[in-house]
């Protein structure tokens, strides 16, 4: 039997179907099914219990996955071992990037690729850290806003100071508000949240106000375009508009305001999960992020 078979059914455990672990390891469905079925046969007992609509262990599965967990981290130890011996790190690191995150975050990847050539990163778009982490099958996944509860470790990486802003041609038209309740005679462009509910409350220091939008989205790319096209007022971190604020693109209004912050965080599994180049990767976003504010 092959090593890579029996990762595999230790994914599938961990997923609890052959569907999630075949998207998080990017392999057609009958792949893992077939893969499963002659490990089974290899050993000579069936290890899930499968029906149309749930896969769980048998007895048998479940001594198995117990033993097998701790021969792979033995095997994965030891792995990690002779690279750290030969100064290579090697691995495949997937990474969940929100989205407009892309330009910011990549002059940090392509350092820490440079400096290990044999790690091999794979980027993907995400909307929500905590269930594209297990849908997609991440290794680390950039988060913004509330957390949930899960077995994922979340470090704050910054905390994103949000701005009011529009278009210049969106005020030529439609005129400046100058005060907190005068928002509320404007187009809105707002974003939702991962957890569904829409960021329409907007909090002030002394006070808030509630917006009834003309858009939504919870891609904040799409809220930010959506603005600078003279769409609506937004409220949008200045960290991912920084180049359009400068360019005179976007217009920050009612700057007098304090207004609130959003906290970035990182997801990654319980440290003993994680391989090396993971490890390492997760030190170097922690200590460079927080520099781009």
């Amino acid at each position: 039997m092959k090593v890579d078979d029996l990762k595999l059914f230790l994914k599938v455990v961990e997923l609890g179907s052959f569907t999630a672990a075949a998207n998080a390891l990017d392999l057609p469905r009958a792949n893992v099914s077939r893969r499963i079925g002659e490990l089974e046969q290899s050993l000579g007992t069936p290890l899930f219990h499968r029906t149309t609509r749930s896969l769980s262990l048998t007895t048998s599965g479940e001594g198995y996955v117990e033993n097998l967990q701790k021969a792979v981290d033995l095997l994965d130890f030891a792995n990690e071992q002779v690279s750290n011996k030969n100064n290579e790190v090697r691995g495949k690191i997937k990474i969940g990037l929100l989205p407009e995150t892309n330009e910011l975050v990549q002059p940090i990847l392509f350092d820490f690729q440079d400096k290990y050539p044999h790690v091999e990163l794979d980027i993907r778009n995400i909307n929500n850290g905590f269930t594209d982490m297990f849908k997609q099958g991440l290794d680390i996944a950039f988060h913004g806003g509330e957390l949930f509860d899960s077995d994922l470790v979340a470090r704050k990486l910054l905390m994103l100071d949000k701005c009011i802003v529009a278009s210049p041609n969106y005020l030529k038209t439609f005129g400046e508000p100058k005060t907190v309740q005068e928002l509320k005679d404007h187009h809105i462009v707002c974003s939702r949240w991962p957890s569904g509910e829409i960021d329409n409350v907007w909090q002030f220091q002394d006070e808030s106000v509630e917006l009834y939008p003309k858009l939504i989205s919870n891609n904040i790319g799409f809220v930010k375009n959506a603005t600078v096209l003279d769409r609506g007022i937004g409220f949008i971190p200045k960290l991912l508009i920084r180049k359009e604020l400068e360019s005179g693109a976007l217009v920050q209004i009612l700057t007098e305001l304090t207004l609130t912050q959003e906290t970035g965080w990182l997801l990654y599994p319980q440290p003993k999960t994680l391989s090396q180049a993971s490890r390492l990767l997760i030190n170097k976003l922690i200590e460079e992020t927080p520099k781009l504010v």
